[in-house]
């Protein structure tokens, strides 16, 4: 995951209505944009009245993105499953673009969830009065009593704002963690790394015999992966060590090695999708009360 705690790096500004900066989350935004395009158009294609394989996941997919609409919002409701479907799979690709290395999560950006969430409280506000009217609207913020008034404001006011801080901080905060244990795993790598350097090639030989010997008396004797775990580590280390003396192949960090792609099956694969998810059901949960069935509108 690619975040960084000064913000999203901008690349050049477009000097325009007093200048538009084009930043990482611009960038990001655009590809997972194109892609979802692509994808769509691709899908879509030659479809058949019997589906085979792609076709048969994506029928899957959509299915329950409708299902799931119906069951949150009701069946009155299902006509917002492409625009649910389309704000959970740019979230979800939003998240994982970031695992490319050089592009940015879109939702590590603030500006990015807070739109999403300004844009879904824009859809209530507008459901709200077209089903009671602007009056009907107005007087819903005087209920169940006047003086609950300004409490009524501050809540349409917080409803997008902990939707976007929601989604948005567990996103960062999770590239946050990642660098740091990262860069931590690293500083101590190099050190370890220096220090079997500094006494010499030997050092690295001694290493890797040991690794060896522990892997042969292990499949004769107890053959327990510990073991093993430990027999490829010192090997690795001896290794890595000899090449640092030899000055082959300095500074790489093998303690850190893996520890990002661990990380990130959470940080991104995990929580990415369970705050797409979230995010997602909150947008549907909101929708569906600005839109009740035709039965319950106030007129």
């Amino acid at each position: 995951m690619n975040v960084s705690v000064d913000g999203a790096f901008v690349y050049f500004t477009i000097p325009i209505l007093g200048g538009i900066p084009i930043t990482q989350t611009t960038v990001s935004s655009f590809v997972v944009t194109v892609l979802l395009v692509i994808a769509c158009i691709r899908l879509g294609r030659n479809l058949q009245k019997r589906p085979t394989g792609t076709q048969v996941l994506v029928e899957k997919g959509v299915g329950l993105i409708y299902n799931l609409t119906v069951s949150a919002m009701g069946n009155h409701n299902a006509h917002w499953a492409p625009f649910m479907g389309t704000l959970f799979l740019s979230s979800i690709c939003g998240s994982l673009i970031g695992m490319t290395g050089f592009l940015r999560s879109v939702t590590a950006d603030l500006s990015c969830t807070l739109t999403w969430s300004i844009m879904v409280t824009v859809i209530i506000w507008y459901n709200n009065i077209k089903n009671n009217g602007f009056g009907g609207w107005l007087k819903g913020f005087t209920e169940p009593i006047v003086v609950m008034t300004p409490m009524n404001i501050v809540s349409e006011i917080a409803q997008p704002v902990s939707m976007a801080f929601r989604h948005f901080g567990n996103v960062a905060g999770g590239g946050v963690i990642s660098s740091i244990i990262y860069t931590a795993f690293a500083l101590v790598s190099a050190a370890v790394l220096n220090a079997i350097a500094s006494a010499g090639w030997l050092m690295g030989v001694i290493l890797m015999a040991l690794g060896v010997a522990i892997w042969l008396w292990n499949a004769r004797k107890k053959n327990k992966k510990r073991y093993k775990i430990l027999a490829i580590f010192s090997g690795l280390l001896g290794l890595f060590g000899l090449l640092q003396a030899l000055d082959i192949l300095s500074g790489v960090p093998i303690l850190a090695l893996g520890i990002p792609a661990v990380l990130s099956v959470y940080f991104d694969l995990f929580s990415g999708f369970v705050q797409a998810l979230v995010f997602t059901l909150l947008s549907m949960v909101y929708i569906a009360g600005a839109c009740p069935p035709p039965e319950e509108k106030v007129n």
